[in-house]
């Protein structure tokens, strides 16, 4: 076969592939109030290309005019459901769902913003293992114009997270952010969607979920989305105390589905290692909220409810005031 030939043939399969792939992607996003992002956020979808099927943006009772700015995109993928009144970002993403027919299942705020190519990496990283039912990366954070927010790209760069059989490791502390992995549809009908009862951790509830069903796969390296930090994003811009999100570690802790698959005798030592991780979480946050009696104080009751996980909490303390 001459040089020729063999480029023709290389172009061919390239083609196959991508034709493949095309339309596997469905991707939902929640909103409320996001004006002065959501174009942004949806150009970064539309911009991964074919892989992309459609974007459903929910306008979650907005008042300031988001579903009229979402609805001026010009792409036929777009299509907006309004919600008179807010049900709330689960509701909001079930609803999403339900009118979407891909594979695959993305996810993301209307204020954040998906890497070029993440998902084509997602997808690729997919196809190397065909059983696994949820794909994610990491993460890097950015300030509400845009602009690098903090260091955690740079000092997370080579870490690894969990892979595989995940539910050990997610049950305990969470790993994911909303937007940084991609779900098989059939798995999110399995789990039945999100818990629309939860207000806070609905996600982590539902990475639990998922982890209890299927393997994840991590990509090492792969940065899936930018997480916007600004003023109406409440995970990190006021301090939450930890009645809010004890809720969601209750749902996580009562379901026989998670708990099943889980060694009974150690259940109690994983609740407390989540307990603990969710505080030394809020301690970090309190630290880039200057807050830092409140993140002393939420990091001792870290450790003293886990002891055994003290240096981490303290590495994720420390973290913080560089940025991470």
């Amino acid at each position: 076969m001459d040089r020729q030939a063999a480029q023709n043939l290389n172009r061919d399969k390239s083609s196959v592939a991508m034709a493949a792939r095309s339309g596997l992607i469905s991707v939902v996003i929640p909103m409320h109030n996001a004006a002065p992002f959501i174009t942004e956020t949806i150009a970064s979808v539309l911009a991964q290309g074919d892989c992309v099927r459609e974007v459903i943006v929910v306008d979650d009772g907005s008042s300031d005019g988001s579903g009229e700015v979402a609805a001026a995109s010009g792409d036929p993928r777009v299509r907006v459901i309004t919600m008179k009144y807010s049900v709330g970002v689960s509701a909001a993403r079930n609803i999403g769902v339900r009118e979407t027919s891909g594979e695959w299942l993305y996810f993301i705020d209307a204020d954040d913003l998906a890497r070029p190519g993440a998902l084509d990496e997602l997808l690729n990283a997919a196809g190397t293992k065909p059983d696994v039912g949820l794909v994610y990366g990491d993460y890097d954070r950015i300030r509400q114009d845009g602009a690098s927010a903090g260091n955690r790209r740079h000092f997370m760069a080579m870490r690894r997270k969990p892979t595989g059989d995940v539910l050990e490791s997610i049950v305990q502390k969470n790993c994911m952010v909303v937007g940084a992995q991609i779900v098989r549809r059939e798995i999110f009908d399995a789990c039945g969607g999100f818990d629309e009862t939860l207000r806070k951790l609905e996600d982590w509830h539902f990475w639990c979920l998922a982890a209890a069903r299927t393997e994840f796969l991590f990509v090492p390296g792969l940065y899936v989305m930018s997480y916007r930090v600004h003023e109406t994003s409440t995970m990190h811009t006021r301090l939450l105390p930890f009645d809010a999100v004890r809720p969601g570690i209750e749902a996580v802790y009562s379901d026989p589905s998670i708990t099943a698959r889980l060694d009974a005798k150690r259940l109690a030592g994983f609740r407390r290692s989540t307990e603990a991780a969710m505080l030394s979480y809020l301690a970090s946050v309190a630290v880039r909220l200057g807050t830092y009696r409140a993140g002393l104080a939420m990091i001792f009751h870290s450790i003293r409810r886990d002891p055994a996980r003290g240096p981490r909490a303290m590495a994720q303390f420390a973290g913080a005031f560089v940025g991470l």
